[in-house]
């Protein structure tokens, strides 16, 4: 998932920094591939929040390639939403498919 390291800045730990006129950056992305799954937490997490997220992350599927079966929403998605607190206003999650010449190969899970 070379697109998240180019799209974000990283501290030493590998946590995504704010980028001064870029615009918010988010709490979590997930980013799905066929080869399997990558995140990245914002840089002002707590690292308690981060371990329990991190968990949960790293027992997703890899983006279902060639048709295999529909795609659909990490499974642990909801879980990891509550833990960065999605039900309060102002967090939300949003998707991003990737693709190459046509194809779906990836998809990017952000909460901001």
């Amino acid at each position: 998932m070379d697109l998240l390291e180019m799209r974000y800045e990283y501290d030493s730990m590998g946590r995504m920094l704010a980028r001064p006129g870029v615009g918010d950056t988010p709490r979590f992305v997930l980013g799905r591939a066929a080869e399997g799954c990558v995140w990245r937490f914002r840089s002002d997490l707590d690292v308690d929040l981060i371990n329990r997220v991190a968990k949960l992350a790293g027992r997703e599927s890899a983006f279902p390639f060639g048709g295999e079966k529909p795609v659909c929403e990490p499974e642990r998605l909801a879980m990891i939403g509550r833990l960065l607190g999605v039900d309060r206003a102002g967090i939300c999650t949003r998707r991003e498919l990737v693709s190459r010449s046509g194809v779906e190969i990836a998809d990017i899970w952000t909460i901001d």
